[in-house]
């Protein structure tokens, strides 16, 4: 799958997909290509309704969707006999942005994808704990013996700022010295000791050779209040404890809620990010069920979207292939390959439960979607290239249970002659064995010498419209300018190859038109015909 991923350019359409919560995120990077029926068509399903949903709001409830799934946070996801605070506030937020997309969704949309009460009586009980949905402290309300505790504190702390306050006002009285609510300050010695012997109001420790470092002493009064703060912080902690035990016990009895929400949030917003990436992109939902594979007006995105950058025109496909086996034949440049990767990046994204670019995609689900040809980037570990192909084949032959897959010239590493030999013998496989193993192989191929084999398909790139782009092209224009105007009249649809074209025409029709010598491209057209 990773090889079939990697050369249809799905990440170019994975890019687009955006679920927005943290658990829609996470399977998204999964990247999970499904092989069960019932899961995908669930799937499928989910995107239709969230299509209609799309439809039936206004632009505000969208956003307001949006911004909720993008508040969620993670939250813990087991019981515990005590949470951490910061854990209180996330399922505070997190109750708090369910019920806002909940509300957002209408019953019959919310009831479809599992969204109900949870966690109710947590909901008001963290409520208490901070004006919104993005606050949570343990507030006076959840204890009576909090709002007592907390204001005996505060009376403590006021009574000992007026405290430190008398004990500087006496300093800079007696002695000069402004603390002006620093810890220390720094004093020559000439001053001290003698001046601060005072041990009652000061403490002295040197600094250097030639400053005391001079403290406040506490008073008694002000070591009574600390001592008093002291006991008064343990009864708040304790009674946050009773606090915070009380809250948990509330989110482990919530759990199997919380996790029921959890997966309704996660499962909508999956649903949501596909139907925005379909709405986007005109796409349909695929059928799963079909004996052939058909596109109709499949458009194939990293494709089209680089002929929009170069201004190039690009023709969606059409195809039907009908038998296990199906051949591609066409010339380097007329596009057979584009259509492995339209097909692949299809049969991918519909088994990963997003619909397709088409106006119609027909398939069936497969075990393994595979494709054997070059990838990009590498590296033949000490194998021939040849020795690499013939790996590949293999494991693909051996993959077991139904697969569609894609062979792109296979036996290119090899002479033409054993090429093809190797070729025939592999579609003859595929095409005799493979309707009892319910796979399918497709072929790109520029040999003309395939064996033509009963359940094999034979189909041909229409190529070069060569009398319109002898029309478009002038011998004056440069290079850039001929190959651009060849590549507007390539015709990247297919038709049935009988075995009487002749391929490598379209190669000498380019070659001619950017200016090969002519005695050259005439003798090769005479060796084609072996006159």
């Amino acid at each position: 799958m990773k090889a079939a991923w990697s050369f249809c350019a799905m990440e170019a359409l994975w890019s687009l997909y955006e679920p927005l919560s943290p658990w829609g995120r996470d399977e998204r990077e999964r990247r999970i290509v499904f092989t069960d029926i019932d899961t995908i068509s669930a799937r499928h399903d989910d995107v239709d309704r969230a299509i209609a949903w799309l439809g039936s709001v206004d632009a505000l409830t969208r956003d307001r969707m949006s911004w909720h799934l993008k508040r969620m946070p993670r939250i813990p996801v087991e019981a515990k006999s005590e949470y951490e605070i910061s854990e209180l506030f996330q399922l505070k937020k997190f109750l708090a942005n369910y019920k806002g997309v909940r509300a957002a969704l209408d019953a019959s949309t919310a009831q479809a994808f599992g969204f109900a009460d949870a966690g109710s009586a947590l909901a008001r009980e963290l409520d208490r704990g901070g004006s919104d949905a993005e606050t949570f402290f343990l507030a006076d309300a959840y204890d009576e013996n909090l709002a007592s505790c907390r204001a005996k504190i505060a009376a403590c702390m006021e009574r000992e700022r007026a405290e430190h306050a008398r004990a500087e006002a006496q300093a800079r009285l007696e002695k000069g010295l402004s603390f002006d609510g620093r810890e220390f300050l720094l004093v020559d010695k000439s001053r001290a000791p003698s001046e601060l012997a005072d041990a009652a109001l000061y403490m002295l420790e040197p600094y250097d050779d030639t400053r005391y470092l001079v403290r406040l002493r506490p008073s008694a009064l002000a070591m009574a209040i600390a001592e008093e703060k002291r006991a008064l912080f343990e009864q708040e902690r304790e009674a946050e404890n009773r606090v915070v035990q009380k809250l948990s016990i509330l989110v482990a009895s919530a759990m199997a809620e919380l996790m029921q929400a959890m997966h309704a949030i996660t499962r909508w917003d999956l649903a949501r990010a596909a139907a925005v990436l379909a709405l986007r992109y005109a796409m349909v939902r695929p059928v799963l069920s079909s004996d052939s594979l058909v596109i109709e007006s499949g458009r194939y995105l990293p494709c089209m979207q680089d002929c929009e950058r170069l201004g190039l025109s690009y023709a969606p496909l059409s195809a039907s292939f009908d038998e296990p086996a199906v051949v591609l034949f066409g010339s380097n440049m007329g596009g057979k390959t584009v259509v492995l990767k339209t097909v692949l990046f299809f049969q991918i994204a519909a088994q990963a439960g997003l619909f397709v670019p088409a106006a119609v995609f027909a398939s069936r689900v497969y075990a393994s979607i595979l494709y054997v040809g070059e990838q990009m980037g590498e590296i033949l570990s000490g194998l021939s290239g040849f020795g690499s192909e013939v790996w590949r084949l293999q494991a693909a032959l051996e993959s077991g249970g139904s697969s569609l897959v894609a062979y792109d010239e296979l036996a290119r590493t090899t002479g033409s002659h054993e090429a093809e030999a190797l070729l025939s013998a592999v579609v003859e496989h595929y095409a005799s064995a493979a309707s009892g193993r319910n796979c399918v192989a497709l072929f790109a191929t520029h040999f003309r010498g395939i064996a033509r084999v009963h359940g094999a398909q034979y189909l041909r790139m229409m190529g070069l419209d060569r009398d319109a782009a002898r029309q478009a092209i002038s011998t004056g224009l440069p290079l850039e300018a001929r190959l651009s105007g060849i590549n507007r009249h390539m015709r990247y649809s297919l038709a049935p190859d009988d075995g009487t074209a002749l391929e490598s025409s379209d190669a000498l029709a380019v070659a001619s038109m950017l200016g090969l010598n002519e005695e050259i491209v005439t003798s090769a057209r005479k060796h084609i015909s072996g006159s």
